[in-house]
């Protein structure tokens, strides 16, 4: 009888176990989902991961009550005639006494570890949310019958934390960084694509990104002329793959308004367009504020419905366009160019990349697994683009064949554009970075 009662007990030590790992663990989502569909069920399990104390101490108090009963049945169900037995094979008293009960002592704490703890609590983390509604109701009603030994245990373990200068806090709230390693763990498990990996965290990220991260800078803008001949402006629009256009008058300071290059074939199909109408019937430009961040561009493309807007600095002078296809490719990557030269960055054979110098800071980060930025904590926002960063580490404006290494990795200017950094080779290189 002692027996059964024994492994009862270490069954229950593991039905305990196995409640508090599951309570603990389930996904409190998955949970909320099924009780609005009416599992009462997972309404009582929410209930009970709010107040952890609640039913921690009680789960706490049952097992360390079947350690004490584990210990006392063991004894007098399996330490006595284990010590007799051993007695009959030549033991004295003391030594078949002392023997036995170490014997027990390891036997019943190996069963109780494997099938009390180990066992329940595996079970429990991989069907976390449905054990947790089924050990909800029988918890609840364990946690009722102790409610006064609970309140004892939470008031003592209250006064120990404060006296250790801890004081009561609400449940941690979900935070970016969270669904980051959410993120990152299904996505190496292969239950999220890598792309909408990609994707999730660029979005989340976005506050966090500058409109002059997103924007084509002006040195680098194609516009249309209104001062210039027709054919001009259509051979400029053939050329361009782009279907917004800035239109000037005499450059791009002068900015008269926004076309597309459908409107603009349209009128010419029609006969319309002439030397007088090509600033005729524009789109109005909208400017913005170089402080805005990518969260903020959307909202406004999304509200107002404009294809792009121009980026002006607290002086007012034009820094460039961003587009909505740019805010796209922000979230989603860059599309596939049809003239890998004019791609932001191609990987080589090698393993190397060529990178492109305008390309926003925030995207070598992510393709090179660069954790730390130059500067960053001295002039936060001081540059946007990799050929901002390479100025900043050679402190002046290099000429192509420079190198200079950098978190592991080596970057060679291998062409520049007038004074702005063209292309730029990336080698993986483990010496140590240039002291600047």
């Amino acid at each position: 009888m002692e027996i059964i009662i024994l492994m009862a007990l270490i069954l229950l030590n593991g039905i305990l176990a196995m409640s508090e790992i599951a309570l603990v663990t389930a996904k409190k989502n998955r949970l909320q989902k099924q009780a609005e569909e009416g599992d009462k069920a997972a309404a009582h399990a929410i209930r009970l991961g709010e107040e952890p104390t609640q039913f921690l101490s009680t789960v706490q108090i049952g097992i360390t009550a079947i350690g004490l009963l584990n210990g006392i049945f063991g004894e007098s169900a399996l330490a006595g005639p284990l010590a007799t037995l051993l007695q009959h094979s030549g033991f004295g008293v003391q030594a078949s006494t002392g023997v036995a009960t170490t014997i027990v002592v390891i036997g019943i704490t190996y069963i109780t570890i494997v099938i009390g703890e180990l066992v329940p609590k595996r079970l429990a983390q991989t069907h976390a949310e449905k054990i947790a509604r089924m050990m909800a109701f029988p918890v609840s009603i364990l946690a009722t019958s102790a409610r006064p030994f609970v309140f004892l245990l939470a008031r003592s373990t209250d006064f120990i934390l404060f006296l250790c200068g801890e004081r009561a806090q609400k449940r941690t709230e979900l935070t970016e960084e969270d669904i980051e390693a959410v993120l990152d763990e299904g996505s190496q498990t292969g239950l999220i694509d890598p792309h909408e990996h990609e994707m999730v965290r660029n979005a989340l990220r976005l506050d966090e990104r500058k409109v002059t991260s997103l924007m084509t800078p002006r040195s680098e803008t194609i516009f249309l002329d209104a001062s210039h001949p027709v054919s001009t402006n259509l051979q400029t629009l053939l050329n361009s793959e782009h279907a917004w256009f800035p239109v000037c008058k005499g450059g791009f300071e002068h900015i008269q308004g926004i076309t597309s290059s459908k409107h603009l074939l349209r009128q010419q199909l029609k006969g319309e367009l002439n030397h007088n109408r090509i600033a005729d019937a524009l789109l109005p430009a909208v400017y913005i504020p170089e402080n805005w961040n990518g969260t903020q561009l959307l909202e406004h493309f999304r509200d107002t419905g404009d294809p792009m807007v121009f980026i002006v600095d607290e002086y007012g002078d034009l820094q460039g366009i961003v587009t909505a296809l740019d805010l796209l490719e922000a979230l989603t990557g860059e599309f596939k160019n049809r003239h890998p030269e004019d791609s932001w960055s191609v990987q080589n054979e090698d393993g190397s990349w060529m990178l492109d110098g305008l390309i926003p800071i925030v995207v070598v980060q992510d393709i090179l697994k660069i954790k730390s930025l130059p500067g960053e904590d001295e002039e936060k926002g001081a540059y946007h683009t990799l050929g901002g960063m390479l100025m900043w580490l050679f402190n002046n404006l290099p000429e192509a064949g420079d190198q200079i290494h950098w978190q592991g990795w080596q970057f060679e200017v291998m062409t520049l554009d007038g004074n702005r950094i063209d292309k730029v080779r990336v080698i993986q290189n483990p010496e140590p970075d240039q002291k600047i």
